[in-house]
């Protein structure tokens, strides 16, 4: 399986590209609940919609806080009757631009509309009262993505409070390459997934839902553990497939530790 090494700053591609679109949570924000694909290059079937909520954290907020601010962002959302899933992810890089992302899971666009209509009428303010400056977002760094196909793991069945490790990639096709070019090596490495057994490890192509004009592909590699990502390397490094790879796109590469938060 592939594997992103190296990291860094995400605002390179995502700076300027904010959406107008309010937030369920002003706190809130995934690593998304991706939606399962069999090892064949197609769109799922379902309607999942992830936002990525960039969130500064005051300066001495420690573990123990964040946690008890999860705890009741849950029981506020569960007093909701909210259809979703969430993460929060840290970045394994030096960044200025947030300190946490916080991710929505929403599993369809009802489920969403739904649930920001609520917020807003009853939750809205006193959260962020509540809060009082423990975290912060702004409107333009929250950013939504369709999974729109990849390969599934049991990594989408990740226990509240278990970990695992998200790595974006995002690419541009290189001259002489193009969306047909990327289909078929996403056809061999699918079937090249399917000779192993890869239960630590999936991906998914994640389509934005904003204007993004410095990427062509937006890959997601989601791995259990550093153990699943060192053998995702070892298994990788040296095959036709990487080489396709490295021929076929330019990318930028971002590593985070994700832990489930709501499920």
């Amino acid at each position: 399986m592939k594997t992103l090494l190296s990291v860094r700053a995400w605002a390179a591609l995502w700076g300027g590209c904010g959406q107008t679109e309010q937030p369920a949570e002003p706190a809130a924000p995934a690593e998304p609940a991706a939606p399962a694909a069999p090892a064949e290059v197609s769109a799922p079937t379902n309607d999942v919609i992830v936002y990525y909520v960039w969130n500064t954290a005051a300066p001495d907020m420690t573990d123990e806080q964040l946690a008890d601010i999860i705890a009741r962002w849950n029981a506020r959302i569960d007093a909701g009757g909210y259809d979703m899933g969430a993460n929060v992810l840290k970045p394994q890089f030096e960044t200025d631009d947030y300190d946490l992302i916080w991710v929505l899971l929403w599993p369809s666009s009802e489920a969403r509309e739904a649930g920001w209509a609520d917020w807003n009428a009853n939750q809205e303010d006193d959260w962020n009262a509540e809060l009082d400056g423990a975290l912060s977002y702004k409107a333009e760094n929250v950013f939504s993505f369709k999974p729109v196909g990849g390969w599934d793991s049991n990594l989408a069945n990740v226990p509240v409070g278990g970990t695992f490790l998200p790595n974006f990639s995002f690419c541009k096709i290189n001259e002489g390459f193009d969306d047909t070019a990327f289909s078929a090596f996403r056809g061999e490495y699918d079937a090249w997934l399917a000779e192993g057994n890869e239960a630590d490890y999936g991906y998914y192509i994640m389509e934005p839902q904003f204007e993004q004009d410095d990427a062509d592909v937006v890959w997601l590699d989601l791995f259990a553990d550093e153990a699943a990502m060192q053998a995702g390397t070892d298994s990788w490094t040296g095959t036709d497939l990487e080489a396709q790879w490295d021929a076929m796109l330019a990318c930028e590469n971002y590593a985070f530790v994700a832990t489930a938060i709501r499920r």
